[in-house]
């Protein structure tokens, strides 16, 4: 699988978007954290650490999202400053603070 197919999958699998039908870009930025001790057991055994790839998907406006239940209990759309503010992730929250430049 590619990182441009594994981003789709993950779009679909998490939004029920599908990707292809929208402009999807990568933007050449790697990310390697250390996996959170609680979130660990999602992992084969031994892995610490993940690299997200980072890409960008642009809509024409807000669309209905359908949630992977595992892994999210709400969403929002927001503009683009508070969704950084609101982002758990510093990584997702950098990458949120570059849509201006990507736009």
């Amino acid at each position: 699988e590619t990182l441009e197919q594994t981003a789709i999958r993950e779009v679909r699998e998490e939004t029920g978007l599908d990707a292809r039908a929208f402009e999807l870009t990568p933007w050449a930025i790697e990310n390697r954290f250390e996996i959170y001790a609680r979130w660990r057991h999602r992992y084969a055994p031994g892995v610490t650490h993940n690299i997200e790839h980072v890409f960008g998907l642009k809509l024409p406006a807000p669309r209905p999202v359908t949630l992977a239940p595992r892994e999210h209990l709400r969403y929002l759309w927001l503009p683009w400053q508070e969704a950084a503010e609101r982002c758990f992730s510093p990584s997702n929250a950098a990458a949120i603070r570059l849509l201006p430049a990507r736009l």
